[in-house]
């Protein structure tokens, strides 16, 4: 914006000022009206002539005595004969004395009125106004021939005092810009001062799924000079997109609102801007308040200090205020893009510190947040280009540290949504005295089964969690009071099930379940559970309960009942919602014994019910009786060698004796 402005600016003030050199010259001869209309018409001759298309100017009033010029109706035409320019006033009070001394002294300038069309350059064009730059542009000269005419002729100086420009209004390729008033002012002190009322700007943005209307608004922009710094306060801003479409969570309960296609942000803010170094720029954000009551974004406060140099911006003093949530960055650094010298987007930040409440960001992200109230402390730094997001030193914990983890992670395939992959691995996570509990109350979900978990004990865990295109995964070790498990599950959004496997070497199944008389297990088990809420729904107004829909298949390698281990069962269950029914199976070498079970309530284990009982003997099959022929030749062949060892050993030690009796007999 700063750009087109300037641009308007520019071309208006080099065409203005030859017509008001001209007319002052006229002014000074004469100061008649049938004098300065012949002047004007020349001037706007030479003008027309100099630029090579048609200049208009309507009327001029000159007076000697207040030294003002006025200007009206101006029209200037670009090379294709499109209104560029046009200006119904353009006043200017001179200091006609200060002129003749080489000095162009305004006190006061004003334009009322103008609207401007400019086209920015094509690969095929110019730009429109291209012409009027060129027109007034100083011919390239010699280095040597420049420095004596400098010496010979004195640089004519430029002072103004006060411009004010009303009802302005420029078209800038797809911008559409207008400005009700501003005013441009110097002090006593001759420090500057600028203030700008009902500033819009409305563009459309092309996007790879389509064009987005955007429009930004200013109420009110006040710019002070500060030493050799300014001083910014942007009241009523207020910026909108549009993209024509239904928001992203348009029958999406669980999405939250944040949609880029429709934003409605209104804010205040003040900065500072220092801008002596040439090559350097550095802003200080003082206060900013942003909110969009729809999306959910409610910044209380943002305050950061940046400086900007050489396709660099370092970011320092960074504070973060939501309602509840605080965040404080030390210091971040952005290295910005740039096509030509194929310079990419990074970025990495320092130590980000805060507390944090996640409800806070569920209207914007996640609804299901909408009651989580448990505060978090947070510490991790990040780093990235515009494609992807690591994250380093991931801390998390409550106050109390019954909850800590610690983690890594990264964001990849941002512009590709069907290729975006959320991971991270969880180095360690404690959770203790009931947390888990506590942090699973805070979601508006159904509860099942919290007395197992409440009977888990203290928990510990290491693992990775994925979240990819539509589905999510998580696996790693479980450590609690009671003992370990391995597991893995995903969760499938496309089909509505999660299913998964577990496994352990040492679990008191017992102690979980509420079982009395089993203890420890050694089993590992696959289960495939329905979360589709359509198709639960429909069972449950069918058959009423609140177990999970689903089936496990597990296999038990060792479980103590009553002190008895009892080993190699087969279990398979199947849940309906209402009734879960299955079937245990031990198979022996001549007999398999077998039951049947079924229970309602996973909090009332004790009063499954066991039905049809059996024990089945089977006949050996040939394989076995074949075996078991061979394992008795085997056993008899072993019985004989050993027979025929004894024997052995027997006669040799007869036969020892006998030599020993020989031996005694001969002495």
């Amino acid at each position: 914006m700063n750009k087109i402005t300037s641009i308007t600016l520019k071309t208006l003030a080099a065409i203005s000022l030859t017509v008001v050199v001209l007319l002052v010259v006229a002014l000074i001869l004469v100061n008649t009206k049938s004098v300065q209309d012949k002047v004007l018409k020349q001037a706007t001759g030479l003008l027309t002539e100099k630029l090579g298309t048609r200049v208009s100017i309507g009327s001029a009033d000159i007076s000697l005595l207040s030294q003002d010029i006025n200007l009206y109706d101006i029209e200037i035409d670009d090379l294709q004969q499109r209104k560029m320019l046009q200006v119904k006033q353009f006043s200017v009070d001179l200091d006609l004395l200060k002129l003749l001394k080489k000095r162009i002294v305004i006190e006061k300038a004003e334009i009322s009125g103008l609207h401007a069309l400019l086209f920015s350059k094509t690969e095929t064009e110019h730009a429109n106004y291209q012409f009027v730059i060129d027109a007034f542009k100083k011919p390239k000269k010699e280095k040597k021939e420049e420095e004596e005419q400098q010496k010979e002729k004195e640089k004519l100086a430029l002072d103004v005092s006060k411009i004010k420009l009303k009802d302005i209004h420029v078209n800038y390729d797809q911008y559409d810009i207008k400005l009700q008033v501003a005013s441009y002012s110097k002090t006593w002190g001759g420090h500057l001062k600028m203030e700008a009322d009902s500033l819009q700007a409305s563009w459309t943005a092309e996007k790879k799924k389509g064009p987005v209307n955007n429009h930004a608004v200013i109420r009110h922009l006040t710019v002070k000079q500060q030493d050799e710094g300014y001083m910014a306060d942007l009241n009523g801003l207020r910026f909108t997109t549009d993209n024509q479409k239904p928001r992203k969570n348009a029958d999406k309960p669980k999405r939250g609102f944040f949609d880029t296609g429709h934003l409605n942000i209104t804010a205040d803010l003040r900065l500072s801007v220092d801008p002596t170094n040439r090559d350097t720029v550095r802003v200080k954000l003082i206060e900013c308040a942003a909110c969009d009551s729809v999306t959910g974004i409610d910044i209380r406060n943002l305050q950061a200090t940046a400086k900007y140099t050489q396709g660099m911006l370092y970011l320092s003093d960074i504070d973060i205020q939501q309602q509840n949530t605080q965040l404080s960055i030390a210091h971040a650094e952005m290295q910005l893009p740039n096509k030509k010298k194929e310079r990419p987007l990074t970025y990495s930040t320092g130590t980000i510190t805060g507390k944090v409440i996640l409800k806070d960001i569920s209207r914007t992200f996640a609804p299901v947040l909408k009651d989580f109230s448990i505060p978090l402390d947070l510490s991790l730094t990040m780093s990235g280009t515009d494609n992807s997001i690591s994250f380093q030193n991931v801390h998390v914990s409550t106050t109390d540290k019954n909850l800590t983890i610690g983690a890594t992670g990264d964001i990849t395939n941002l512009k590709e949504k069907e290729q975006l992959a959320v991971r991270f691995h969880v180095n360690s996570m404690q959770a203790k005295n009931n947390i888990a509990e506590k942090i699973i109350n805070q979601f508006n979900v159904k509860k099942m089964m919290m007395k197992q978990l409440r009977n888990l004990g203290n928990l510990s865990y290491s693992g990775d969690i994925a979240v990819l295109w539509k589905k999510e995964e998580f696996k790693g070790l479980l450590r609690t009071g009671v003992g370990n498990i391995n597991f893995y599950f995903a969760l499938d959004e496309n089909n509505k099930y999660v299913s998964g496997q577990a496994s352990t070497q040492s679990l008191n199944f017992g102690k979980v379940m509420n079982l009395n008389d089993h203890g420890n297990i050694v089993a590992n088990a696959k289960f495939n559970i329905d979360i589709s809420k359509p198709r639960t729904a429909a069972v449950r107004k069918k058959k009423g309960g609140k177990l999970p829909i689903g089936s496990v298949d597990a296999m038990v390698d060792d479980i103590v009942f009553k002190g008895v281990h009892i080993r190699n069962l087969s279990a398979n269950i199947k849940s309906d919602g209402a009734e879960a029914t299955g079937d245990v199976f031990q198979r022996g070498k001549r007999r398999d014994i077998f039951f049947s079970f079924s229970f309602t309530n996973t909090d009332e284990m004790q009063k499954m019910k066991i039905t049809h009982p059996g024990i089945k003997f089977h006949k050996m099959s040939e394989e076995d009786k074949k075996a078991r022929d061979e394992r008795k030749v085997l056993k008899q062949k072993a019985k004989e060698e050993k027979k025929a060892l004894k024997q052995k050993a027997k006669e040799e030690k007869k036969a020892l004796k006998q030599q020993q009796k020989a031996q005694r007999s001969a002495q």
